[in-house]
């Protein structure tokens, strides 16, 4: 008997298939998911700006949906 018969003689189930399905799909999805999350853009990979939101001007919007458009001037961040 070769090797190759004899492990999946030993090893292979047709019942093990669904759960590796089911485990590859959850991987695939888990590392789409944390890639998406590293590209996001608040995430900060450098050091040269550490706190990009200490930039954000009182007029800019960074939401993406804005209910409330009238924004105050006279909106100051003092620290």
């Amino acid at each position: 008997m070769s090797a190759a018969r004899s492990f999946f003689k030993t090893w292979y189930r047709h019942e093990v298939l669904p759960i590796i399905a089911v485990v590859g799909v959850a991987m695939t999805g888990a590392s789409a998911y944390i890639f998406r999350l590293a590209r996001h853009q608040e995430v900060v990979w450098t050091r040269e700006n550490p706190q990009p939101w200490n930039k954000i001007q009182a007029h800019q919007n960074t939401k993406f949906i804005n209910l409330n458009e009238k924004l105050s001037e006279d909106f100051k961040r003092e620290w």
